[in-house]
């Protein structure tokens, strides 16, 4: 059975509202931050700040929570360290109040970015807006074969897009229905299970990955739990300002370090599936399809560049039907968009499939131009 995988990054979320462009929430982010917090930011990024990139922000002070964390452990856990602690005459129990303090601050930050997106998702705005992408969605819904879904973005669009024009039971995004939960007016939560969901559900061949989490997922800290409400929920019960109290934290994958992050659940999972159409011979996918992804994360293009490798073999290729989706205005942007693909990639001058100035698999004209792909 054929296989389609659709990779979607912010691009797609900004071709609905612009507001969604990295710049824009970075600079909404900073609007709310308080003086300290902004003095808090700007020490640790230190000759790299600036208020273009809230994950480059986040990312910094995770740096110094993980270092503080890690000397933490050795002056807590350790016999030599606690000779040192005792040497030095310090105070052990007032250093873990720092860095609960400093991992307290990240999630606020986050919890800050995720209030911003939400809301900004509207059935209305995307029939406006993407009414070209959401024809290609049901063209290729209505084909035989497999699809994977794969976002990388926050927001619900893709989720919303699939619900509206596919239906909820004819796709799955590998949670089901848990119990009812009293901080949401005693509405569902929906766990996140593989195994479980397709016990339920079936395997289907129509599937949502959210790569680097989504606005409604979270884990509770009591029982590392993972799972997600609806949007009706979340806003109804203003969860964002009682992650605190209910024990909970943002499952999302954001700042530094993105491909350790993603070895953690749920996001190894998803990645695994990405990586297994890329990698594994028996689940290839046949065709790529990648709108609005900028090519910024290694852990993502490693996995494409094994993907066309596969597909250059000289004995027993895997070829494959690739199209790349993206916005750009001038020669210079398309150009630069070029090279940075074909450098991520790890496509030579003299590379097999090498991208190339006006290359048919190559579309600029932004998200909606995807139903160039209907045949």
């Amino acid at each position: 059975m054929p296989r389609t995988v659709v990779l979607a990054g912010n691009g797609l979320s900004v071709a609905l509202n612009r507001q969604f462009s990295l710049p824009n929430i970075t600079k909404r982010f900073f609007d709310r931050l308080k003086e300290e917090h902004k003095a808090f930011i700007e020490h640790f990024m230190g000759d790299h700040y600036n208020q273009l990139d809230f994950e480059e922000s986040i990312a910094s002070i995770e740096q110094a929570y993980d270092s503080l964390e890690y000397y933490f452990k050795f002056i807590s856990s350790q016999e030599y360290g606690a000779r040192f602690s005792q040497a030095y005459g310090l105070n052990v129990d007032e250093l873990q109040k720092h860095i609960e303090a400093i991992k307290n601050v990240i999630y606020e930050y986050t919890v800050s970015i995720l209030d911003l997106i939400d809301g900004n998702v509207r059935q209305a705005k995307i029939e406006e807006q993407l009414s070209g992408f959401v024809s290609w969605v049901k063209y290729m819904s209505n084909k035989d074969g497999e699809i994977d879904f794969f976002t990388l973005n926050f927001d619900l669009l893709m989720e919303t897009i699939l619900l509206e024009n596919i239906g909820t039971d004819n796709f799955m995004d590998f949670h089901y229905r848990g119990g009812q939960w009293v901080p949401i007016d005693n509405q569902y939560r929906y766990y996140f299970n593989p195994d479980r969901s397709v016990q339920i559900a079936g395997k289907r061949r129509i599937r949502l990955h959210h790569l680097h989490g989504s606005l409604s997922s979270f884990k509770h800290l009591d029982d590392g739990r993972l799972f997600k409400i609806t949007t009706e929920s979340l806003r109804s019960a203003n969860l964002y300002n009682n992650l605190f109290d209910l024990n909970i934290i943002p499952s999302i994958v954001t700042g530094g370090g993105k491909s350790a992050k993603v070895q953690q659940s749920p996001f190894s999972f998803y990645y695994n599936e990405f990586k297994k159409a890329m990698y594994i011979e028996e689940e290839l996918c046949d065709e790529l399809v990648i709108i609005g992804y900028s090519f910024r994360d290694d852990h993502i293009n490693e996995a494409i560049s094994e993907r066309l490798a596969l597909s250059r073999r000289r004995e027993n290729p895997f070829p494959i039907k690739i199209s790349i989706i993206d916005y750009a205005a001038t020669d210079d942007q398309k150009n630069e968009f070029i090279t940075r693909i074909n450098q991520t990639l790890k496509l030579g001058p003299r590379t097999s499939g090498r991208f190339v100035e006006n290359d048919p698999r190559l579309l600029f004209n932004g998200a909606n131009s995807v139903t160039e792909l209907i045949e």
